[in-house]
């Protein structure tokens, strides 16, 4: 396990596509990288403040920088599939990684 507050593994995946049996393209989620990052769910304040009407932010994850993460991938973590609503390289020094995300039900 990673000491500090990178304490949980978090997996980041991308969508793919493949086929069914009949030949019919499928949407897939394979593993785009796996990473170890500090997990907090939104509470009070910061919850309401990232409310919009188009999306509702429940959780942050905050790790290291990865190069390629997108809006368009999906974290894993303790079971749960988050869709990530916010990628953002923080102060843009490739240097840590903040996401914002709602659980996929």
């Amino acid at each position: 396990m990673n000491p500090g507050k990178y304490r949980h593994e978090i997996t980041f995946l991308q969508q793919g596509t493949g086929q069914d049996d009949y030949g019919e393209p499928t949407d897939t989620w394979g593993t785009f990288t796996i990473a170890w990052a500090a997990f907090d769910p939104l509470l009070g304040n910061e919850f309401f403040s990232a409310l919009s009407v188009e999306s509702k932010v429940e959780v942050k994850f905050n790790s290291r920088y990865v190069a390629g993460v997108t809006n368009d991938m999906r974290i894993q973590h303790g079971g749960k599939t988050y869709e990530i609503l916010s990628a953002i390289n923080v102060k843009g020094l490739n240097r840590e990684l903040l996401c914002y995300c709602r659980e996929v039900k």
